[in-house]
């Protein structure tokens, strides 16, 4: 079960961000891969700021720092799962 504190780590945010990835490419399959992950990152982050309470200007921007940490561990994890995928077809990467 999501709770608010998993949009505020950097774990649950990327989690989420991979999650959402991967719903929205099966939607949209030709989405420019690092621009929507880190729009869906910062959205994600953006999100747990403001369940937390209200938002501020330092708040935001240490929340617009953060959703850019997510998106790069976002994009790390998903080539990784991308080159597992490869590596499991008999692929070489």
């Amino acid at each position: 079960m999501l709770t608010v504190t998993d949009f505020l780590t950097v774990a649950g945010a990327t989690a989420i961000t991979t999650a959402l990835m991967t719903f929205l490419k099966k939607f949209w399959p030709a989405a420019p891969e690092p621009w929507v992950t880190w729009g869906v990152a910062e959205a994600t982050v953006f999100v747990g700021g403001l369940l937390e309470g209200s938002l501020t200007w330092q708040s935001g921007l240490l929340l617009a720092i953060s959703g850019t940490v997510v998106a790069a561990a976002a994009l790390g994890s998903q080539v990784g799962i991308q080159k597992a995928l490869t590596h499991s077809k008999g692929g070489s990467a």
